[in-house]
């Protein structure tokens, strides 16, 4: 067990380190093998950790990665969590408090509305549900520096919160949320466009070949 999140330690110090410094992860991990053998890895790989993770603001490649991060930890999980949690527990509630005013309706305008609205709630939760786990692809694909993808998913998650806005203004119920996550979004793929132009500037070596 110990050996293993030894292990796990070390190949988090490396992933830090970055690519600008493959050399210094490879020695760091030739280290690690020897220091293995005397019985004592995982305060060895502690250390690596901790000094990887206190050099990382220091380089570039360091800081874009932090910025990753940051992304992806503080605004795109966090709205995932929202558009799940409002699939999940609000939609309900909503739709209930306007199930209330059909007693202020005629009969038949009651049985009209309230048939659109039972109609709209399987519909308005998958999109929300869809564009929840829309998030939290964009993030994964962040952290791995897939920036095709991550375009590609950004805007198949805009084009759901876009539907939900305009299906929520059909039945009469009030887009106003659904609207920020959309603004909030859109501000997102902007800046995952400057992140993508970073990426692409940062002096990087060419990864290493994975062998057959």
């Amino acid at each position: 067990m110990t050996r293993a999140l030894s292990r796990a330690l070390m190949a988090l110090a490396c992933h830090c380190l970055g690519e600008g410094r493959r050399e210094w992860a490879q020695a760091m991990q030739a280290e690690f093998d020897a220091v293995a053998e005397d019985g004592h890895p995982l305060s060895f790989a502690i250390g690596c950790l901790w000094g990887a993770l206190r050099q990382m603001p220091a380089h570039e490649e360091g800081r874009f990665v932090l910025t990753n991060y940051a992304l992806a930890l503080v605004i795109m999980i966090p709205m995932a969590a929202v558009q799940i949690g409002w699939a999940v527990f609000s939609l309900p509630s909503l739709f209930a408090e306007h199930e209330g005013l059909r007693g202020t309706l005629a009969p038949t305008q009651a049985l009209l509305v309230g048939g659109a609205y039972r109609a709209a709630v399987p519909s308005l939760t998958i999109l929300l549900l869809l564009s929840g786990a829309g998030q939290l692809r964009i993030a994964w694909l962040l952290l791995e520096r897939d920036w095709s993808r991550v375009t590609s998913t950004g805007m198949a998650t805009l084009a759901a919160i876009t539907t939900l806005i305009l299906f929520m203004g059909s039945v009469f119920l009030d887009a106003g949320q659904a609207v920020t996550q959309a603004a909030v979004l859109a501000i997102e793929l902007a800046v995952l466009a400057g992140l993508a132009r970073w990426h692409a500037e940062l002096d990087l070596p060419p990864p290493e070949p994975t062998g057959v």
